[in-house]
């Protein structure tokens, strides 16, 4: 007995063993979904490098590359230390056990000189670590640090709290929370100072790269002050950021909201917001348009002026437009005389409308059926001491505007529509046909090359 007694641990124990080794050889697909999330970080693409199973450790090395092309540059690299738990049991199924990966920077000759020197101004010795604890159930949950920064050159002085944020993956439900953390700017006695941000996001995942829900970030307040007494000075408040995505069917609708709610300065504005939306985008062609950007470069997708490249980005859009899609913008501001909104929005037409085509948008070829599938409108109501405090108002008194608003002193109003060839300014329809004439039926391509 004694004897049985033990050998318990000793067969405990190289159970443990063999059961580690087991999962140490198959961790690896829980690097996979790592890099898997990571990867749908666009405009980055990143690529296994490296990975290497060990008995209780793993390593792998990820190429993060400025596209997805085939002759996409490393930007840098990323290491990962992989913590292996033994097989675990979960509802009656053996699978492999938890995981603990530790992702942090790679520093080798792939960094530029820039970027060394932009990470000398991190406060800690790694400038970002991931923590992601893979649990038996698949669920993921990462922890994100970005080390507080400090930086002096030319004579300013930058700090920025860093970056805490936690995010669990279970399935396609994303949930995440954190704080940005505050930034201030000095020079020459001109400083800016922005609170913490809270950042919140509640998303599910439709499919690569595509996600419904909402996202936002909340800052307390944003002061600006100069040195001068005739410059700048302000303080906002109630700063907020959001976007909030829907799915039906396979088109997707979008809305985004910027918001100052308090706003102090020198301009006669109290509080502003402005709200974007972009309405029933195929799914299947927002997918193509990020696989196209994907292929070029962070320079190329952001700030390239090459005509060809420019052509490729436009025409990545394309695919996501289809019947009532639609894009509408939204200024909303507030000043002691009261309040202001203007709304402008162009759509495409619903295919149930006779006048839709019947072979489609691809038939489009003349401005003319453009613009016959096209809805346009812009709306303007404002209280008139509210613009009259502010510099609009010597636009509202030109001859030009005056010929799309009403003004009556108490405010300004207008109503624009085009629809179906149709134009209409505060209830005034006027004719393309006679307004265009022949030139309606100039094509499209033509019209490209001006």
């Amino acid at each position: 007995m004694k004897k049985l007694l033990l050998a318990v641990p000793l067969v405990a124990g190289a159970s443990w063993a063999g059961a580690s080794y087991y999962s140490g050889s198959q961790t690896q697909s829980a690097y996979d979904q790592l890099l898997a999330q990571l990867n749908e970080m666009k405009p980055f693409t990143l690529v296994n490098e490296s990975y290497s199973s060990g008995f209780t450790k793993s390593h792998a090395v990820t190429q993060v590359m400025d596209s997805a092309s085939a002759d996409a540059k490393v930007l840098f690299r990323l290491q990962h230390e992989i913590d292996h738990s033994p097989v675990g049991v979960n509802e009656g199924n053996v699978r492999v056990g938890a995981a603990s990966i530790k992702t942090t920077l790679v520093r080798d000759d792939a960094l530029s000189e820039s970027f060394v020197e932009l990470m000398e101004g991190f406060t800690e010795a790694e400038p970002f670590v991931v923590e992601t604890q893979v649990g038996f159930d698949g669920n993921i949950d990462n922890h994100l640090q970005l080390s507080p920064y400090q930086r002096q050159e030319d004579g300013a002085n930058v700090s920025f709290g860093g970056i805490d944020y936690s995010v669990s993956v279970a399935d396609d439900a994303v949930l995440g929370s954190g704080t940005l953390g505050a930034i201030e700017f000095s020079r020459e006695g001109n400083e800016l100072s922005l609170s913490p941000g809270l950042i919140k996001t509640d998303l599910a995942r439709i499919s690569q790269s595509i996600y419904s829900g909402s996202y936002g970030i909340d800052f307390d307040s944003l002061s600006i002050n100069s040195a001068d007494n005739m410059g700048m000075h302000a303080k906002l408040a109630s700063i907020g950021f959001h976007s909030d995505t829907q799915v039906k069917g396979d088109l997707l609708s979008s809305q985004s909201l910027m918001s100052v709610g308090s706003i102090d300065s020198m301009l006669p504005i109290n509080a502003v917001s402005l709200e974007s939306t972009v309405s029933n985008l195929s799914i299947e062609g927002v997918q193509s348009y990020v696989d196209t950007i994907s292929q070029l470069s962070i320079a190329d997708a952001m700030l390239s002026d090459d005509p060809e490249t420019m052509k490729r980005i436009l025409g990545a859009y394309v695919p996501m437009i289809g019947p009532g899609t639609g894009v509408d913008f939204g200024l909303r501001f507030s000043n002691e005389g009261g309040d202001a909104s203007v709304a402008y929005g162009i759509s495409v037409i619903d295919e149930t409308v006779p006048a839709f085509p019947a072979n489609g948008l691809a038939s489009i070829v003349t401005l003319r059926d453009l613009l016959t599938v096209l809805k346009l409108e812009a709306h303007l109501d404002a209280d008139a001491t509210a613009i009259d405090q502010t510099p609009l108002a010597m636009f509202m008194m030109s001859p030009q505007a005056q010929q799309v608003i009403v003004a009556d002193g108490v405010s300004y109003k207008a109503d624009l529509t085009l629809s179906e060839l149709i134009v209409d300014i505060n209830g005034n329809p006027l004719a393309l046909e006679m307004m265009l004439g022949d030139k309606l039926d100039t094509p499209l391509a033509d019209m490209a090359k001006l």
